[in-house]
């Protein structure tokens, strides 16, 4: 899964658009405005999917969704299977889910490797993707068709009125038409960057397990685990590279944008004592792991104040795609194509009132001196 684009060195003086951000959304829009024919160059400051799109489960839900994310989750899971026949990902699979709880009940017998749990079917309109496979193909299919990857550092913004003018990449100004910021966790250096800007959102940072099996789990499906008493509710996710990936695995740490700015991707790692109550946990399920030893990651999920992802518009030319939540893998193709037609002036494949990130700009007083509409002298 190693990515074919390499990164320019070099940095134009002028670009169509700068993408800041290379996970699955900036990777997705980057291949969605390739192919409407404009050149983005993507900025990302460690490596494509170096952070949740890398380390994220996959795990894909159609009919999850309610109210205003229901197209999210229809739209966005028939542009998985979709993107996974153009790009061949080869780690794209439908499956059904279980639902497991520890102790004594009936079991799935079409599923012999979920032994030790009780379980019962969840859900058959489910699938899985390698989060990190996706999100590196999207980016080498972008490059391919005139995107650039840049590896570098974004510290700011030059502003003229409701313009962004140019992008600071390595300390050097880079003009551009459109800025395009998908950051995921770290979306809040953008309230430094824009005074008027608003990203009130908690990042979670959880840890996961990997397990390399002797040979893949057959047949596969996705298990959904009760808490239990070693304080995790497990998510299984038999992946087809002989791999099974484990998260929900309890203990989640919840930083505010000012704890996460001060912690680069690379400094997000897992916490020891969830791996081991986490593989104590996975043993009371299934024995299929046996006595092999996990590999152990950890990832930041955003949320919101409202729980809902901001994508849209902000000023003139800026366009925000962050906050996605639990669902960052599942939405995040559709929000890239959604990044594109913005950008393009189409209309968008959903609505998106509910999603606009100016919902949380501070509202503008009617208290204090106007001259007509505009506010003169202090406000209060």
């Amino acid at each position: 899964m190693s990515s074919a684009a390499s990164s320019s060195q070099v940095l134009p003086p002028k670009v169509d658009i700068v993408i800041v951000g290379g996970g699955i959304v900036g990777c997705a829009s980057a291949y969605f405005l390739a192919k409407r024919g404009y050149k983005p160059l993507l900025v990302e400051r460690c490596e494509v999917a170096c952070a949740a799109s890398g380390k994220a489960g996959g795990f894909l839900a159609r009919e999850w969704g309610s109210g205003v994310t229901e197209a999210l989750h229809h739209q966005g899971f028939d542009l998985h299977e979709q993107l996974a026949a153009e790009l061949g990902v080869e780690s794209f699979r439908k499956l059904p889910t279980l639902r497991v709880s520890d102790g004594r009940g009936p079991k799935m017998k079409d599923y012999p490797w979920v032994d030790l749990g009780s379980s019962a079917e969840m859900d058959d309109d489910t699938a899985q993707v390698n989060p990190k496979e996706l999100t590196t193909k999207l980016m080498d299919a972008a490059v391919g068709m005139g995107a650039t990857l840049h590896i570098g550092i974004v510290s700011g913004l030059k502003r003229s009125d409701e313009q962004v003018t140019a992008v600071i990449v390595d300390d050097k100004e880079v003009a551009c038409d459109h800025a395009v910021f998908t950051m995921g966790p770290w979306s809040g250096a953008l309230e430094n960057w824009l005074p008027d800007v608003r990203i009130p959102m908690e990042s979670v940072l959880s840890t996961s397990l990997r397990f390399a099996l002797p040979a893949p789990v057959d047949p596969p499906c996705v298990l959904f685990c009760a808490e239990d008493k070693w304080g995790c509710h497990l998510e299984v996710n038999p992946r087809n590279d002989s791999t099974l990936y484990v998260c929900g695995c309890g203990g989640s740490k919840y930083l505010d944008n000012s704890q996460v700015a001060a912690l680069p991707p690379e400094k997000v790692v897992a916490d020891p004592k969830r791996v081991k109550a986490a593989w104590e946990s996975l043993r009371a399920k299934t024995s299929v792991t046996g006595d092999i030893e996990p590999e152990s990651a950890a990832c930041m999920r955003p949320c919101p104040d409202d729980s809902l992802p901001l994508i849209g518009t902000m000023m003139d030319n800026i366009v925000l795609a962050c906050g996605h939540n639990c669902w960052g893998i599942l939405w995040g193709p559709i929000t890239g194509k959604i990044v594109a037609e913005l950008i393009a002036g189409e209309e968008p494949s959903l609505p998106l009132k509910a999603f606009r990130p100016d919902r949380f700009a501070p509202k503008a007083t009617k208290r204090g001196r106007h001259n007509k509409a505009q506010p003169v002298g202090e406000q209060w």
